[in-house]
């Protein structure tokens, strides 16, 4: 069998960051086409998870040794639903709670980057990408989702 040419790079490993500050409140950063996402960060092919969020944390958001809920989410492609993303893609959703001071800090970090409660999440929902970071913050918020992976499809 031959395998299908899948273009640089063919294993996309990222993290997305939902940072929470003490009045529940999501980081949300504007982006290059008038919608909103979350800090992400792309991964070597041999890199930690927990580890990459953790130094990308402190490098970008001067955030040390980032609380990390024990709610995560994980979203996994196998190679034969490659084709819909052109790339095997491999994802952890991490809620990191985060001081005031920090929230203010990693808010100021950026032009665009903005606290959100969850009644202004639910109500702008479709602003946020990837979809589905606005219900899995506020089902977190809400108290009604477990500890632990939770598989995003």
């Amino acid at each position: 069998m031959q395998v299908p040419y899948i273009p640089w790079p063919r294993f996309d490993r990222r993290v997305l960051l939902l940072l929470l500050d003490d009045r529940q409140r999501l980081l949300v950063c504007g982006s290059c086409c008038h919608g909103w996402t979350v800090p992400q960060v792309r991964l070597d092919s041999g890199a930690d998870f927990s580890g990459q969020a953790t130094q990308f944390l402190k490098e970008r958001f001067g955030i040390d040794r980032p609380r990390f809920a024990a709610l995560y989410g994980v979203h996994e492609s196998p190679m034969s639903k490659a084709w819909e993303l052109d790339r095997q893609t491999e994802s952890r959703v991490f809620i990191v709670r985060v001081s005031r001071r920090q929230s203010a800090l990693a808010r100021d970090a950026g032009e665009r980057h903005a606290l959100w409660g969850a009644e202004e999440l639910r109500r702008r929902r479709r602003e946020i990408s990837p979809e589905g970071v606005a219900l899995l913050i506020t089902g977190f918020i809400g108290g009604w989702l477990p500890d632990g992976p939770l598989t995003l499809g």
